[in-house]
C-alpha cells in the first residue's frame, strides 16, 4: 500500500510551484488578481454537459447553537447509452450524538437537465441568481439550505483542467467559501442554522475508475485561506498531484505542487475492513503553511456500490496550525476513494 497516504513514511511532492487563476476566480477587476485563460465560463457552464460524466458536490458544515453538523449532498450525470443517469448521495454527520448517516438514490432521464436546476427523487440543487439552494432528508434529518458565496469560483489547474488518469482530463472549478443558512429538522424538531459549505463541479469523457481512487482534500481556514488538494493512485502504486490550489482572501486562485502529506493514524472500517488514512499533517514551505487535520468523527464512510460502485470515506475534519508563522484553524472536508470496493470488477 504504498501508494497511499500511509504510516510508513511521507509522500513528498516538491516541484517548482506555477502561478495562475481562474477566469472569475481571479479576475483584474476590483480584486488586483491577475487574469488567465481558461476553458471555464460561467455561469453556463454551472449547468449539465453533453460529457460521458458530471458531479455536482456540496460538503459543510452547520451549527445550531453549540451543535454541530456535517452534511454532503452530491449528485452525479453518467452517461450510459440511451438514457442518462443521475445519482444522488445525502449524507449527514451529527457530532453532538456521534453519528454518520447515508443515503444514494438514482433516477434515469432521456435528456439533459437544461439548467443547474436537478432533482434526484425529493432530494435538489439549484441556483437562484448567486444564491445556491439545496434540499434533502434522510432517517430522522431534514436539511434545507441558502448558500451564498463569499468569493468569486476558483478555476482549477490554472486554465480549468486536470488529470483524471487514462489519459483523461476533468473540467473543474470549486465554490470554496460559501455562507449557508437555513434550517435542521431533527426527529421532527426544526432547528435554525448556519455555518460555511463548499461546492466542486466537475465535468469530462473521463472514467472514475481509470485511477486506482483518490485523496481530495478541501480546508477553509479562519485567516480566510481556503486549500483544494486532490492526489489520485494508480494501480502501479505511483501517486499523481491532480490538483493543488490556494485561495487567498481576496479570491485568487494560485496552484502550489510543492507539499508534503503523512497520516498520522488508521481507522478500519467496522461495516468493510476497509482501512483508512485517520488524521494527517500538511506542509506548503512556499506558502509557509503547516495544518494539522484531524477527522471530526471516524465512522463517516459511505457504502455506495448500489448507484456508483464503489465506498469511499467523506467526512468532516478540523485543522489547526500554523501560516506564515501565526496561529490559524480551520474546519474541511476529506475524500478517500479506492481503499475499499471500487469499480465493476469489485465485490
Amino acid at each position: 500500500m504504498s501508494h497511499r497516504l500511509g504510516l510508513d513514511g511521507a509522500l513528498a511532492l516538491a516541484a517548482l510551484a506555477a502561478l495562475g487563476c481562474g477566469l472569475g476566480a481571479c479576475s483584474s477587476e476590483g480584486s488586483g488578481c491577475p487574469a488567465v485563460a481558461t476553458s471555464v465560463r460561467l455561469p453556463a457552464d454551472a449547468a449539465p454537459h453533453d460529457d460521458s460524466m458530471e458531479w455536482w458536490y456540496y460538503t459543510g458544515h452547520l451549527f445550531a447553537g453549540q451543535r454541530r453538523f456535517g452534511f454532503e449532498l452530491t449528485i452525479f450525470q453518467v452517461d450510459v447509452g440511451a438514457d442518462l443517469s443521475y445519482i444522488g448521495h445525502a449524507a449527514l454527520t451529527d457530532l453532538e450524538r456521534g453519528e454518520h448517516v447515508y443515503a444514494q438514490d438514482i433516477i434515469t432521464r432521456a435528456e439533459l437537465y437544461p439548467r443547474f436546476d436537478l432533482a434526484v427523487g425529493p432530494w435538489s440543487m439549484r441556483a437562484e441568481g448567486q444564491t445556491d439552494r439545496l434540499e434533502f432528508g434522510l432517517e430522522r434529518y431534514a436539511l434545507s439550505l441558502e448558500l451564498v458565496p463569499e468569493k468569486p469560483p476558483a478555476i482549477h489547474g490554472g486554465d480549468g483542467l486536470i488529470d483524471m488518469g487514462s489519459d483523461k482530463t476533468s473540467f473543474y472549478y470549486s465554490k470554496t467559501r460559501l455562507r449557508a443558512a437555513g434550517s435542521l429538522s431533527l426527529d421532527g424538531q426544526a432547528l435554525a442554522v448556519s455555518g460555511q459549505a463548499w461546492m466542486d463541479h466537475q465535468w469530462g469523457d473521463f472514467d472514475v475508475f481509470g485511477s486506482d481512487g483518490w485523496d481530495w482534500f478541501s480546508l477553509q481556514l479562519e485567516d480566510g485561506w481556503e486549500l483544494m488538494l486532490f492526489l489520485l493512485h494508480f494501480t502501479d502504486g505511483h501517486v499523481d498531484i491532480t490538483g493543488g490550489t490556494l485561495v487567498s482572501p481576496e479570491g485568487c486562485a494560485r496552484e502550489f505542487t510543492d507539499f508534503e502529506i503523512q497520516a498520522t493514524g488508521e481507522w478500519v472500517s467496522p461495516h468493510t475492513g476497509a482501512v483508512y488514512p485517520h488524521g494527517w499533517t500538511l506542509s506548503v514551505p512556499d506558502e509557509g503553511l503547516e495544518l494539522v487535520i484531524t477527522p471530526a468523527l471516524a465512522d463517516q464512510e459511505v457504502d455506495s456500490r448500489a448507484t456508483t460502485l464503489n465506498v469511499y470515506w467523506e467526512g468532516a475534519v478540523d485543522v489547526a496550525g500554523t501560516h506564515r508563522g501565526a496561529a490559524t484553524a480551520g474546519l474541511g472536508y476529506v475524500e478517500l476513494a479506492g481503499y475499499s470496493a471500487w469499480g465493476p470488477e469489485s465485490p
